[in-house]
C-alpha cells in the first residue's frame, strides 16, 4: 500500500481546506467524476488523497493523525473539515458510500474501529447525507480513514 508523506500540523490541513482554491459548489446532480474533481481541487495541498480505484470508485484517504486521537472514536476537526466537503456532494448525488476506519498503529480493539467508522457515518448523516446511502462500515486497510464512493446501482 502506498505511504503518504505527511507535513504540517492538523491546523494546516484545516487551513489548507479553508484557504485553498475557492471551493466551487457541487453541481446540482454531480457525477462521480465531477465530484472527484471538485474534491481534488478543494483538498489540493493537504495530506488528503483523492483518487480513483481500479473498479471506478472514488477513494478519499485522510491520515489517522488528522482523524482521531489515540484510543478515541471522536472525529477530530481536520477530519471534520474534509467530511464537510464530502457531505456537500453526497447530499445531492446518487452515490453509495463505504467507510473504513483505522486501528491505532500499536493495535486497538475491533470495537474502537467500528466506533470510529460509526462516528464518520454519524458525522456525514448529521450533515444531510442519507443514511441509506452508507452501505457499509469497516476497517481501513492502513493508517487512514477511507471513504469509498461509487455510483448507486439501479434498484
Amino acid at each position: 500500500m502506498r505511504r503518504l508523506l505527511l507535513l504540517g500540523t492538523p491546523a494546516a490541513i484545516v487551513t489548507g481546506c479553508a484557504t485553498g482554491p475557492v471551493d466551487r459548489p457541487p453541481a446540482e446532480h454531480p457525477t462521480l467524476t465531477s465530484e472527484q474533481s471538485r474534491l481534488k481541487d478543494a483538498l489540493r495541498g493537504t495530506p488528503v488523497v483523492v483518487d480513483t480505484m481500479a473498479d471506478g470508485r472514488m477513494r478519499v484517504e485522510v491520515p489517522l493523525q488528522y482523524s482521531f486521537d489515540a484510543g478515541r472514536g471522536a472525529v477530530k476537526p481536520p477530519l471534520a473539515a474534509v467530511l464537510d466537503r464530502i457531505a456537500a456532494g453526497l447530499r445531492l448525488a446518487n452515490f453509495d458510500v463505504r467507510i473504513g476506519a483505522p486501528a491505532d498503529p500499536k493495535g486497538s480493539s475491533a470495537a474502537l474501529v467500528q466506533d470510529r467508522a460509526a462516528s464518520v457515518r454519524d458525522y456525514l448523516v448529521a450533515r444531510g447525507v442519507r443514511l441509506a446511502r452508507i452501505v457499509s462500515l469497516g476497517k481501513a486497510g492502513g493508517e487512514f480513514v477511507e471513504v469509498l464512493v461509487s455510483e448507486r446501482a439501479a434498484r
